[in-house]
């Protein structure tokens, strides 16, 4: 009976070292276990007063930096008639890209930004119109 147990038990502990050896241990190039983000991941802009339609707004431009994941980063511009990208794609030693507003007000306007192991991280945008003027 003893044999047994000492046969079954090396089966077993064969299976859990297999087990944790397949799952690739994290870190290098399995993919980094730190925050996913870019920054600043919100932006509220605001038309100046009287300016309802937000036409003042265009040409505003921010620039955003990567924070962790695995490069190459993919950057999808949800609304392209609001936003502009300067690029679809960034990776290096530090990741930017560029946001310039175009014209007309927008809430929740996103963009998203997938690293190689297709995580993501959101943008979010707020273009509001400016306050009526009253004489």
């Amino acid at each position: 009976m003893s044999k047994i147990n000492f046969t079954l038990r090396s089966v077993c502990l064969f299976g859990v070292v297999a087990a944790l050896a397949s799952c690739g241990g994290g870190g290098g190039d399995a993919g980094d276990s730190a925050e996913f983000a870019a920054v600043p991941d919100a932006v509220n802009i605001k038309a100046g007063d009287g300016d309802l339609s937000c036409q003042g707004t265009a040409g505003i431009q921010t620039t955003f930096t990567i924070v962790g994941g695995q490069p190459p980063f993919r950057i999808v511009n949800s609304f392209p008639q609001y936003l502009f990208l300067d690029r679809t794609e960034v990776s290096g030693q530090d990741p930017k890209f560029k946001v310039t507003t175009l014209t007309g007000c927008g809430e929740d306007l996103t963009i998203l930004v997938l690293d190689q192991h297709s995580r993501s991280a959101t943008v979010a945008f707020t273009v509001e119109k400016g306050d009526e003027i009253t004489e």
